[in-house]
């Protein structure tokens, strides 16, 4: 358990770290006159400013179920004012002369969260509403995706100490590569050893895990979260550049070279 909580340790400190930087980058990547307008639709969807809402809307959109619709997710949201209203994604694409963002915001009530989306789409220089949701959830995205061991079972801990271990085992072939008297290319083995093959990616907060079964990646393994209110995601890959290093070794080490060798390297059969 020591190697867990030292992993926790790290894990939350890091968090801290970076949490203010990431959320400073959210904001800084949040396109700004598109947030306004998408915070002021919501606005309108709480007032129940429902013909202000029409006008924005795509025409593909209004149907004779339009104003049921918001009047279920104004339903969603508590009749007090919201102590804090934080964007927690956000997502800008531009394909054939069409740009569509994609905004997601968190509203903070006491007791109470709704997770909001709106997504706008700028067409022929007009910006129109194609897509809002409304979710009421019990407790913030920040708490539910936390890093915690609340909860979890079997396979959250397998995976953590999968990942750990072969950090371990990545970090100990990569010292024991440098220390290694490699005739030429060290820095292309040290490299190779941090290699690894198949992807795994396990999501910390649903349990799910998914494969890419044609991925290279260097490091082989990582812990990382898209954003201060996304989940984290262990990844980790297959060693095989620090198995191959391994089992290269021996015939890798260059022997020392005497007066009479000059310009030739050979190898030393003694070294385990």
């Amino acid at each position: 358990m020591r190697i867990y909580q030292r992993f926790l340790l790290v894990l939350g400190v890091l968090a801290l770290l970076a949490g203010c930087d990431q959320q400073a980058m959210l904001e800084k990547f949040t396109p700004k006159a598109e947030s306004a307008v998408a915070q002021r639709a919501l606005s309108d969807l709480v007032a129940r400013n429902f013909s202000a809402l029409d006008s924005q809307l795509d025409p593909a959109l209004k149907t004779p179920d339009t104003r049921d619709t918001f009047e279920k997710m104004a339903n969603a949201f508590p009749s007090a004012q919201p102590k804090s209203v934080n964007i927690v994604g956000t997502e800008t694409r531009t394909l054939n002369s069409v740009t569509t963002y994609n905004l997601t915001y968190e509203y903070e009530y006491p007791n109470a969260w709704v997770l909001t989306n709106v997504t706008l789409q700028r067409k022929d220089g007009q910006l129109r509403i194609v897509g809002m949701h409304a979710y009421p959830e019990k407790q913030s995205l920040r708490e539910t995706n936390a890093f915690t061991f609340a909860g979890k079972g079997f396979l959250h801990y397998f995976v953590l100490g999968l990942t750990i271990g072969i950090a371990l085992f990545v970090i100990y072939v990569l010292v024991l590569c440098f220390r290694t008297p490699i005739a030429k290319r060290k820095w292309l083995w040290l490299v190779f050893v941090a290699l690894g093959v198949v992807r795994f990616l396990f999501n910390w907060t649903t349990g799910s895990l998914n494969v890419q079964f044609f991925s290279v990646a260097v490091p082989g393994v990582s812990a990382f979260s898209a954003g201060p209110y996304a989940p984290l995601i262990l990844s980790f890959s297959i060693p095989v550049g620090a198995i191959v290093f391994l089992l290269r070794r021996r015939a890798l080490v260059a022997r020392p070279v005497s007066p009479g060798d000059a310009g030739q390297t050979s190898v030393d059969p003694s070294v385990q």
